[in-house]
């Protein structure tokens, strides 16, 4: 069932500014960036934020065949791109 407070009453309530409050609201649970307020709306349901591993193998594999044109030397420098973002994440959890 739809929450039928205002999104004011919301935000007021959650913690969450109005206005992400109205967009999350638009988005018609189509969201599938986790950003600090929409896990906070969440937390605020009851909703657990956990990815579900499934989905996101899944979308990560069909990513890799879409982008993938078959041959060894694709293949090696898509590995090398993915392994490259490892570093970056590295970095960014350093700064």
């Amino acid at each position: 069932m739809a929450d039928t407070r205002s999104s004011s009453e919301i935000a007021r309530l959650s913690g969450v500014s109005q206005p992400t409050v109205s967009r999350l609201r638009l988005s018609n649970g189509q969201r599938l960036r986790r950003s600090a307020p929409f896990n906070k709306l969440c937390s605020f349901y009851g909703v657990d934020t956990g990815p579900s591993r499934r989905r996101y193998n899944d979308l990560l594999r069909d990513a890799i065949v879409d982008a993938w044109d078959g041959s060894d030397e694709h293949g090696r420098a898509l590995l090398v791109v993915i392994q490259g973002l490892k570093g970056l994440q590295a970095k960014a959890d350093d700064g």
